[in-house]
């Protein structure tokens, strides 16, 4: 069974992930592609008299306009997205391969600039042993639901012959390099070089072994940059490329090493996801999103509206508060933002999991111009690292997340252990006293600082338990709660 999850399809290579499957989503994608139908697809026929200020706009463009792919560091990955490519020329779609690995954001970059489809090569986050295909609409931004539905009916379909035509695939571009130069135009290099330099800040960048490894020292190359896990190792030393705490004890303890003028960032597989710390603390996606948006109104005067996915922190919308702006809370998927940002005004929106877009780029999550723009940031606000939190809380007050998923064996043992959750809602009451709401999640509110959130992952056989509480604390025993009953049960 082929399923697109919140950001594409992604599945053990070997047991799902084999050419066979791969090449079936390819043709599912290319007769999207072709399809008369997709240009009744509502994201093609907005009304942009209704929304005269959209970030983005879209437009339809036929498969002549063609499908850009690209690929990550994991196993085999050049392989795979050659298949992909010659799977496409089959059904007459140009193609352009890159010929270098690059990252997400490079890929959608080149999307957006084409007016063409994207076909991605990557897990993302996965563990070493997964590999997986994002696709990508001609705005730059993830597919919308309809699309991926549409993908999903064709893959039912009997596959045609695959005739590959490899005369007509280019892959005489690296994606990645010309997304750097796009990147060199977004900030000041000279500027920000100066001031770390000049205040001894030192940046610490964990790239996971992904495809961004590199790219920070070549775009500010000073002596103040210290890059990490920095080659391609498609085992990633045994575990998953996620930038979350316990996958970044390199980072912590260098960062914390270099001492409080220190600043450290990680990225995962595929660049499009972040996670951060300093001297004290981390600096969790819950944080950035916020302090994205203080920068980007304070300090460069963009204005719009923000976006949170679903348990992603409250700060986000107490930040909207105190700024007068408006704050949209989505479902939990990219391309739920991705679709706001081609309707309307949106100036930045983000998730839980470290994904971050914003207007006047692409509408797409990118972590290594998110790094940028925080230490554009601290220069312009003469702030150092150990002062960003306490920055960030003199805006928004004080609330502390947590997060913590529980593994199953299969999808099947992990959609049983939910409805376990749904089956026994009111003694989970008792537990934890709240509003309830049920819909593809488990949503529990006491209060805006408060609050817990369970939902079992698209792509992985566990279940996801996020909190917000009034201290770290608090927000851990809320998930050892419900982790407990689902033991006892």
């Amino acid at each position: 069974m082929i399923n697109f999850g919140t950001d594409g399809w992604r599945a053990i290579i070997s047991k799902d992930f084999t050419i066979e499957n791969l090449e079936r989503v390819a043709v599912g994608i290319a007769k999207l592609i072709k399809s008369e139908a997709r240009k009744n697809l509502e994201i093609y026929n907005i009304d942009y008299n209704r929304y005269p200020f959209a970030s983005y706009k879209v437009q339809y463009r036929d498969y002549k306009s063609g499908v850009v792919v690209g690929y990550d560091h994991r196993f085999m990955s050049e392989y795979y997205a050659q298949k992909v490519a010659e799977v496409l020329t089959s059904f007459d779609i140009p193609v352009l391969l890159s010929n270098t690995p690059c990252s997400t954001p490079a890929l959608s970059l080149k999307v957006f600039k084409n007016h063409a489809a994207g076909i991605m090569i990557t897990a993302s986050h996965n563990p070493y042993f997964y590999n997986g295909v994002k696709y990508k609409a001609e705005y730059g931004g993830s597919a919308t639901n309809e699309m991926t539905k549409m993908i999903e009916n064709f893959l039912k379909e009997h596959s045609n012959s695959i005739i590959p035509k490899k005369e007509i695939i280019d892959a005489s571009i690296s994606l990645q390099q010309e997304y750097l130069e796009t990147i060199k135009s977004k900030i000041d290099i000279e500027k920000i070089k100066k001031f770390i330099e000049k205040n001894n800040i030192l940046i610490v960048v964990d790239y996971m072994f992904g495809v961004l490894s590199n790219s920070f020292k070549s775009i500010i190359n000073s002596k103040n940059i210290i890059e990490i896990n920095n080659n391609r190792n498609p085992y990633f030393n045994g575990g998953s490329p996620e930038p979350i705490p316990q996958n970044l004890r390199d980072l912590q303890n260098i960062t914390r090493m270099l001492g409080e003028n220190a600043i450290g960032f990680a990225f995962d597989g595929d660049g499009d996801r972040i996670f951060a710390i300093n001297y004290k603390e981390w600096i969790s996606p819950h944080e950035i999103l916020p302090l994205l948006a203080i920068h980007l109104v304070k300090n460069k005067k963009w204005h719009g509206k923000l976006i949170r996915t679903l348990p992603t922190s409250t700060k986000l919308k107490r930040l909207a508060d105190k700024m007068g702006l408006e704050a949209i809370e989505t479902p939990v998927g990219f391309k739920y933002i991705a679709d706001l940002f081609v309707k309307d005004n949106i100036l930045i929106g983000g998730e839980e999991s470290g994904g971050i877009g914003f207007k006047n780029h692409i509408p797409e999550r990118d972590s290594l111009l998110n790094a940028l723009y925080i230490i554009e940031m601290l220069s312009d606000m003469n702030i150092k690292p150990i002062e960003i939190l306490d920055y960030l809380h003199s805006f928004t007050g004080i609330s502390y997340c947590y997060r913590k998923d529980s593994h199953f064996n299969s999808i099947e043992e992990q959609r049983e252990n939910y409805q376990k959750f749904i089956n026994n809602i009111e003694k989970i009451r008792n537990l934890i006293n709240g509003t309830i709401e049920i819909r593809d999640y488990i949503k529990i509110v006491e209060d805006d600082k408060n609050w817990i959130v369970l939902r079992p992952s698209g792509t992985e056989p566990l279940i996801r338990i996020y909190s917000e509480a009034n201290t770290l604390d608090q927000a851990e025993e809320k998930v050892n709660k419900i982790l407990q009953f689902l033991q006892d049960k």
